[in-house]
């Protein structure tokens, strides 16, 4: 598989606030998605984060142990094969910003679902953001049971017991949950090996075939105040295309648009991330 492509699926990290979801995404990105300055400067998650991941199994190795985010498999030091490209979608966990989660719950094929284990379970935006992914049609989930480093085995086994109750009366008894603690990089070769073996994949060959449908989640004016009507420039569009594809000097529509009908427009470059694109 070469590396050199777009992400296969779109995986929402949601949860409650302050329940370690950037970190997690973090551990799995190798890339901090908190860069808006008002993000750092108080220290939660306000807009969309996004990162690509690269999944790799070294299959010298038996068992979870074989997977990894990284081209040279830690333990062995053997290079590694592709098996998995992933786009995460880190949403914010307070309680003021559900609008921008459920902006990203529109977009995402599956979802981890970020639980600490120190606190009671569940919290409001762990219950909220489960809903959100019902009333999507999510149904490939995967649980991290989070900040396990911050409790006794005790304290942890009776947290994983009152989660998996919670799961199963919301319809996700086949969901695993897997202990986790993103700060010191506990168990994320079984987060991998669970991402990898519960999301699956969109035929991506069906869903090319229909007529593009992108979902539009943010946009950037590249227009310097007061410029002219007839000297704009257009703009750049971030989102995830659901069905069809797109090409460089494509004429394509977005709806709904203005009030006597859509905004036509022609693409100009295509990007993942920093791979420029021909086509998605």
């Amino acid at each position: 598989m070469n590396n050199e492509i777009q992400a296969e699926l779109n995986i929402g990290i949601v949860g409650h606030v302050d329940h370690g979801k950037t970190t997690l995404t973090s551990k799995l990105t190798g890339k901090w998605t908190d860069r808006h300055s008002e993000e750092i400067k108080q220290g939660i998650s306000i807009k969309l984060g996004y990162a690509d991941a690269e999944f790799y199994i070294d299959p010298s190795v038996s068992g979870i142990s074989s997977y990894t985010s990284q081209k040279t498999h830690p333990l062995t030091g053997n290079k590694t094969e592709l098996v998995r490209k992933v786009s995460f979608v880190d949403a914010p966990g307070h309680e003021t910003l559900m609008a921008v989660m459920l902006s990203g719950a529109a977009l995402l094929n599956g979802a981890i679902l970020v639980v600490a284990a120190n606190e009671e379970c569940p919290q409001p935006r762990t219950i909220e953001h489960l809903l959100a992914l019902k009333m999507h049609g999510i149904k490939n989930l995967v649980v991290a049971q989070n900040k396990i480093d911050l409790v006794s085995k005790e304290e942890a086994l009776l947290n994983y017991k009152k989660l998996r109750e919670f799961l199963d009366s919301e319809g996700y008894k086949d969901s695993p949950i897997i202990p986790t603690s993103a700060h010191f990089d506990t168990n994320i070769d079984a987060l991998i090996y669970a991402i990898v073996n519960t999301i699956e994949k969109p035929s991506i060959e069906k869903l090319s075939s229909k007529p593009l449908k992108m979902q539009i989640v943010r946009s950037f004016d590249i227009n310097k105040p007061s410029t002219k009507l007839k000297e704009l420039k257009g703009g750049v569009l971030g989102g995830a295309i659901l069905e069809g594809k797109i090409s460089v000097n494509e004429k394509c529509f977005i709806y709904p648009g203005f009030e006597n009908g859509p905004i036509e427009f022609k693409v100009k470059s295509l990007n993942s991330e920093k791979i420029s694109l021909k086509e998605a």
